[in-house]
């Protein structure tokens, strides 16, 4: 009675794979506080003293992020003092999500201003508006006509594009954003680890995993505080290349950081599942068992599973079967695992492969009303008869022949005939063995009982 273990490791992959969530835009998606006040006044904050203004005001340019750019800087970036009092307020709501005052503010200033760069602003900002709604295909097309205007200063143009790259991400459009991520790099004239994480991720998305691993390492040397979720990318990278020892690695060192991170543990357990390192993966179950951190159904289910795995491929099976039985007990008494076929077949495996019948035939009697093929009652049949409880190990062998819908219904029809014998009736018996010997895996002892019988 061997169990299968390879969904566990596909479900596993599942939670894996859900670990690795889209890098998405935000307020003007670039982390910079205040840069629309910069780009339209040349200072910084949004509550500034009169004393800080004046300051501010002194300064001739704002820095310049990218001096080496092969992109030439439209001379023209200002607007008059009116246009920039109504733009800034337009963008900094928003930056805050103020899509109201945004709209108004913003909307007549990206349809009617004589004024190619405020217009470029104010088509950034309704970009942002649209995305924050939920319009990431309408936030793409504002964002690009911006860019493509060429009217931007370099500061606001590569932001801009480094956003849209974002945006197409969240579209899932990853081929996009690779270009113009390409683009960035090209006209730029500079590095920068968010862009190569980025394109990391689409790397990733689109299964180019070598590229991403290249991606995300190029962004951890140029970044003295490596992101924990371009790890993951690496990791998913690695793992989707059958390179475990890599993506353990990797797993392995951040889980140290972060002990109680639940999604790590996770990652970590499906790594050393896929490389075979089944005790490994036991352990930090069990850790995370102890812990409280194995919540629902199939963590308890899966675990048990993979005790009741090792037990087979061991000599001494019963000690990890009766670990798996302890695991669903667990569950069951905390009202995780519910009472159901699933459950009960399991519990009945795992106390048949520790060759505990009594308790395996008690578990698959609570699996059969639910049970939509007769495999459950063969196999409560087979403990029965081992434990020579004949007239029981008849009936439920009868239940599962009618039921049908299961591979070996030969041996089901072997057993009966043994069953049929020990209780007399040899007639019954003659008539089981006569089935059995139709299936090619019982007929040759079918055909050795019956000669035993004296029927020929």
């Amino acid at each position: 009675m061997k169990l299968e273990s390879r969904w566990l490791v596909c479900g596993m992959c599942s939670a894996l794979a859900l670990a690795f969530v889209p890098m998405v835009a935000s307020a003007q998606m670039g982390g910079q506080q205040c840069s629309d006040i910069q780009m339209l006044q040349h200072k910084c904050g949004e509550q500034q003293t009169k004393k800080a203004d004046k300051k501010a005001d002194k300064k001739a340019e704002p820095e310049n992020k990218y001096p080496n750019a092969t992109r030439k800087q439209p001379s023209n970036t200002g607007v008059s003092a009116k246009e920039g009092k109504t733009l800034n307020e337009g963008l900094q709501a928003a930056n805050s999500g103020d899509s109201a005052t945004a709209l108004k503010d913003l909307q007549p200033i990206a349809d009617s201003s004589s004024n190619a760069y405020a217009k470029s602003l104010a088509m950034l900002g309704l970009a942002q508006v649209k995305y924050r709604g939920g319009d990431t295909k309408g936030a793409i097309a504002l964002q690009k006509q911006a860019l493509d205007a060429n009217a931007l200063d370099n500061n606001s143009y590569f932001q801009g594009l480094e956003t849209l790259a974002q945006m197409y991400i969240a579209d899932e459009d990853y081929s996009n954003a690779l270009a113009t991520l390409d683009t960035w790099s090209k006209e730029s004239g500079a590095q920068s680890a968010d862009i190569d994480a980025l394109k990391g991720n689409a790397y990733y998305r689109l299964q180019k995993y070598p590229e991403a691993v290249a991606a995300i390492q190029k962004a951890k040397s140029l970044s003295d505080k490596p992101q924990p979720s371009w790890d993951q990318i690496e990791m998913a990278s690695y793992f989707a290349m059958d390179k475990y020892d890599d993506a353990a690695k990797l797993a392995e060192a951040a889980l140290a950081k972060d002990p109680n991170n639940s999604t790590l543990l996770q990652n970590v357990i499906a790594i050393y599942i896929n490389a075979h390192q089944n005790q490994k993966a036991l352990a930090l179950l069990e850790r995370a068992r102890a812990n409280g951190q194995i919540k629902d159904e199939a963590g308890y289910m899966n675990m048990a599973k993979m005790y009741d795995n090792l037990g087979q491929s061991s000599d001494n099976p019963k000690t990890n079967a009766m670990k798996a039985v302890g695991v669903l007990k667990e569950g069951m008494s905390k009202g995780i695992v519910q009472p159901g076929f699933d459950s009960y077949k399991l519990l009945g495996d795992s106390y048949a492969i520790a060759g505990d019948y009594k308790n395996a035939v008690d578990a698959y009697g609570k699996a059969s009303p639910d049970a939509k093929t007769g495999e459950v009652d063969f196999l409560r049949g087979q403990m029965l008869e081992n434990l020579d409880r004949h007239k029981e190990a008849k009936d439920a062998l009868t239940q599962a022949i009618a039921k049908g819908g299961f591979k070996r219904i030969g041996a089901a029809y072997l057993t009966l005939g043994n069953a049929e014998l020990a209780l007399k009736q040899k007639s019954a018996a003659i008539a089981a063995y006569k089935h059995a010997e139709q299936d090619p895996e019982t007929r040759a002892d079918a055909r050795r009982t019956l000669k035993q019988l004296g029927h020929k």
